[in-house]
């Protein structure tokens, strides 16, 4: 089916936006799932600009105020842009890193005072032994270009190879924030004993804020600021208000904006989607078909005079950059930039210039099809604007993602696995995030009876969506017609690894 293509003036769309679905306010008790965004486009002409290329998963970029440009590599490492070039050598390899999947060198962050004390923050994931998988913060010391001085802020953080966050981000009160994600275990979102599905807050030196809301209670953990959060992926405050917004990744589909209020919690996974219980907050924005967002920032800039004051998201399902305008803290349009162009987007940030910057996440299994010259740093500039003498991006002439032409009604096993399972189980259920489901036995049905079940009622305390009210029986049995006709007794396939490579 041919996308919708829009090019209406932002307030004409809102306009439109909200004849069709009226938000919800902050207080969520009656949660709003969002329409499909429609597509749109900036009124100020741009030109795309790559930045870097032929790059590993770039997952957050940060700028310095003397021009230079950190950005980190999600198989283990942090890189330079000086003078518009990637240095060669890394500001920092990762030794003890575990790089699977969705794991690796994530969130960074400058510290507020990096123009005079050259601290950095970043978040990685390592292995207690036996995919044991935990998150790691730590602080380091840049001189010339390099990391050193290794300081663990916070470790021991519960991860797993997809729910792990995790981004960093300084706020206006100057302290640290971080995601972190339920480590495929949905119960520990809701444990204020433990660090996962939650948004952590600390100052620079890694103590406890002594405002933070749990801070001194017994059988609680005193860098939570929020909880119940699935894997929150991208952190901003909203300039004037100062509030902290979020986006979440969900379940089947169900992805998320909240409005992230100190103390609360954020429902997962005792609410998902449109659900809503007395006590929990629900988004401000639910997303179905999913989106996938990830890094978000507000625009602060003047180079695009359009988007000030507008949160823009970075979508990897979704291919694109959400753009939602609000009036206070209350969301009231939204439309999607950008949409299929570029890839995957991972980050998106504005640099110091007003350009808007992001990532793309091809080299991302086992949604991530590698593209020539991918992955890459791009970013927007007014046609406007002086030449800087960058190589222009192209948009993508391939096909759109398969799961965009495919009729959520079909039987067609392929065409439900590509949907549904293959985020997870990868494709043709051969593995990725989660184990394949086409070897050995099956751990938690013992028949065709009982793997019909978890495919309809779920495993909330393992992270697996129920579906039974998403799909129809015959589908079901496509699925499980195909699962059978495809099983193998032999070993299942390593999951995709690396370690640190290429610069030794």
């Amino acid at each position: 089916m041919a996308r919708q293509k829009v090019r209406l003036p932002f307030n004409r769309f809102a306009a439109c936006y909200l004849g069709a679905c009226t938000l919800a306010a902050t207080q969520a008790v009656a949660q709003t799932n969002a329409p499909v965004p429609l597509d749109g486009d900036l009124s100020t002409p741009y030109r795309a600009e790559i930045v870097a290329s032929r790059l590993q998963a770039p997952w957050s970029v940060v700028f310095a105020s003397d021009g230079r440009i950190f950005f980190s590599e999600r198989p283990g490492w942090v890189r330079v842009i000086e003078h518009d070039r990637v240095l060669p050598e890394p500001a920092l390899i990762l030794r003890d890193v575990v790089a699977s999947v969705k794991m690796g060198a994530l969130g960074l962050a400058l510290d507020p005072g990096f123009a005079t004390n050259h601290l950095v923050y970043l978040a990685y994931n390592y292995d207690l032994g036996k995919e044991q998988y935990r998150l790691r913060i730590v602080r380091y010391h840049e001189a010339t270009n390099h990391f050193s001085q290794p300081h663990t802020l916070l470790e021991d953080i519960p991860a797993y190879r997809n729910h792990t966050g995790c981004r960093l981000r300084f706020g206006p009160d100057g302290c640290l924030y971080i995601t972190t994600g339920d480590a495929n275990q949905p119960p520990l979102a809701q444990r204020l004993d433990s660090f996962a599905g939650k948004i952590l807050r600390l100052q620079p030196d890694g103590s406890i804020p002594r405002d933070n809301p749990f801070a001194g209670r017994t059988n609680a953990l005193g860098a939570i600021w929020s909880y119940g959060h699935r894997n929150s992926q991208g952190l901003d405050f909203q300039p004037g208000t100062g509030a902290l917004f979020a986006s979440e990744h969900g379940p089947d589909n169900g992805d998320e904006i909240n409005l992230v209020i100190k103390g609360e919690n954020y429902g997962w996974p005792l609410i998902h989607h449109r659900q809503s219980k007395e006590g929990l907050r629900s988004p401000i924005l639910e997303f179905t078909p999913s989106v996938a967002p990830s890094g978000v920032c507000f625009y602060r800039g003047t180079a695009f005079p359009e988007l000030e004051g507008k949160l823009l998201v970075g979508c990897l399902r979704g291919e694109g950059i959400l753009r939602i305008g609000f009036e206070g803290t209350n969301p009231i349009a939204c439309d999607r930039l950008l949409h299929f162009k570029y890839g995957r987007i991972r980050d998106v940030t504005e640099g110091p210039d007003g350009y808007i910057y992001f990532t793309t996440s091809q080299f991302d299994p086992p949604e991530g099809t590698p593209r020539p010259d991918y992955d890459m740093i791009l970013r927007l500039v007014p046609k406007s604007a002086a030449s800087t003498g960058a190589v222009l991006a192209s948009e993508w002439k391939g096909p759109p993602p398969q799961s965009q032409n495919i009729n959520p009604a079909t039987t067609n096993a392929s065409q439900l696995i590509t949907l549904y399972c293959a985020p997870c189980h990868g494709p043709s259920l051969r593995g990725g995030m989660q184990r394949g489901l086409l070897y050995g036995h099956w751990e938690f049905a013992k028949d065709d009876a009982g793997v019909q079940q978890v495919i309809n009622k779920g495993l909330a305390d393992r992270g697996m969506p129920a579906f039974g009210a998403t799909l129809k029986a015959e589908q079901v049995t496509s699925l499980l017609r195909y699962i059978r006709q495809n099983q193998t007794t032999g070993p299942e396939p390593a999951l995709e690894s690396r370690k640190p490579s290429g610069f030794e």
